[in-house]
């Protein structure tokens, strides 16, 4: 599958730990990309995961054949092993995990990378680098969804760089339905959510109101 910025506009991003009951997690993840999401990635990580391989990679199969129903991309998390035993369409690194340049040896051109940059630095030395698709940027707003996410960017910062990048961007972290329209005017391409999606009641109304605000 070959990248296309569009594929940032709604990003579901989620693991069994994100949802009460783990049997309540396929469902949640095909309920999502039915009401239109544009990409999911699995990220399977922190308290009460999954770490037993067998069980994990049997897990992102299901999520997989999930995906490849709705035609959207699936990323697998900081495990490129993972990503490329199951052939997923790409692979997510943060800058604690996999070193970025062993990344892109590793999958030589064979999948979407995405790298998350949280500061200018960042941002300039991923610049510096070929072969990345897209930087993951925040937290943008404080959220409890990941236990690292490190102290909020606030909009003003992501803008700059958005600016900064030569990579689209998209943007992470304590977003919500209120503090989404001024999250896509700092011109990032997309937004990705774990809690925002997993604490949905009304699917359908509340992924046609976010619809709405990406177009718009």
């Amino acid at each position: 599958m070959k990248f296309n910025s569009d594929m940032l506009k709604i990003y579901f991003v989620a693991g069994t730990q994100d949802v009460a009951n783990k049997a309540d997690f396929l469902p949640k993840v095909e309920e999502i990309l039915q009401a239109g999401a544009t990409a999911f990635q699995l990220r399977e990580k922190g308290y009460n995961s999954i770490d037993n391989p067998a069980e994990l990679t049997e897990l992102a199969e299901k999520c997989h054949q999930l995906t490849q129903k709705y035609h959207v991309p699936f990323f697998i998390d900081d495990d490129v092993d993972l990503a490329l035993a199951i052939h997923a369409e790409g692979i997510h690194v943060g800058q604690k995990d996999e070193k970025i340049e062993s990344v892109l040896k590793r999958v030589q051109g064979s999948m979407i990378v995405g790298l998350s940059c949280n500061t200018e630095a960042q941002v300039k030395q991923a610049n510096q680098l070929d072969g990345i698709d897209y930087l993951g940027t925040g937290t943008v707003f404080e959220t409890t969804s990941k236990a690292d996410a490190g102290a909020a960017l606030g909009v003003a910062k992501l803008q700059e760089l958005v600016e900064l990048s030569r990579y689209p961007i998209v943007a992470i972290g304590g977003i919500t339905l209120d503090n989404l329209p001024e999250t896509m005017a700092t011109g990032v391409k997309g937004f990705a959510a774990i809690s925002m999606f997993t604490q949905m009641t009304a699917v359908p109304t509340q992924m046609q109101k976010i619809k709405a605000i990406v177009k718009g």
